[in-house]
This record gives structure tokens, sequence and C-alpha cells, in this order.
């Protein structure tokens, strides 16, 4: 389903999910594993096909991924593994590309876009 097709909790327990897998992937040491964990993380996101619009890189994704699920930016440091300057870092790069000015614009652009569920 698009973006907004699903509403209520459902749609939000796909969007944790989401997050909670993004999380894991900078984990994950095996390539082949990672990699089928990145495409399971694509069948969430609408078409799951190349995403048109600006390329966000994979940890830029993590974050707004983090955000969506409503964490501050020291929660997604804590469950990414790297410090809140650096999620900040990430999150005003993905901002400056989706042309957002507020975390709540990110999230909506990524949406849009296919970046996230």
């Amino acid at each position: 389903p698009a973006p907004g097709a699903a509403g209520g909790a459902g749609w939000e327990q796909v969007r944790e999910a989401h997050a909670a897998l993004r999380a894991l992937v900078p984990r994950i040491t095996d390539p082949a594993l990672r990699d089928e964990l990145l495409r399971a993380c694509g069948l969430l996101v609408a078409g799951s096909g190349p995403v048109p619009g600006p390329r966000l890189a994979p940890r830029e994704v993590d974050v707004l991924a983090c955000v969506a699920a409503g964490a501050t930016n020291g929660a997604a440091a804590e469950r990414l593994g790297v410090g809140p300057e650096t999620v900040k870092s990430y999150l005003r790069s993905a901002m400056r590309k989706l042309g957002a000015r507020t975390r709540t614009e990110a999230v909506a652009a990524a949406r849009r876009t296919g970046w996230l569920p």
C-alpha cells in the first residue's frame, strides 16, 4: 500500500517495524544478510523501486525512520549506536536534501518520496 493508504495503529506498527529494522542494519556484519534485511525494509515502503527525487544516504534514512517513529535525537542516537550530534548532522542533511524546515516536514517529505512507509 502507498503511504497514507492504511491508517491507524496498524500503519504505525509498520512504521515502527521499519524503524526497528533500519536500526539493526548497521549492526549486521554479514553483507548478504545485511542486503537481505535492507530488501525486507524496502518491502515496507511504497513501490520499493527506485525512489524519485533527492538521494538520501542510508544513515539519513535510518535517522528519519527513528524520527518518524517518535524518537528524540537522543533516543535515535542510542538506537543507532551513534552520538546525538551525529543524529543531528544526518537529520540536518536529510532536511536540506528534502527541502524541509522541520523534523515533521522531513518525515512527511520522506514518506511522499517513498523513503519511509
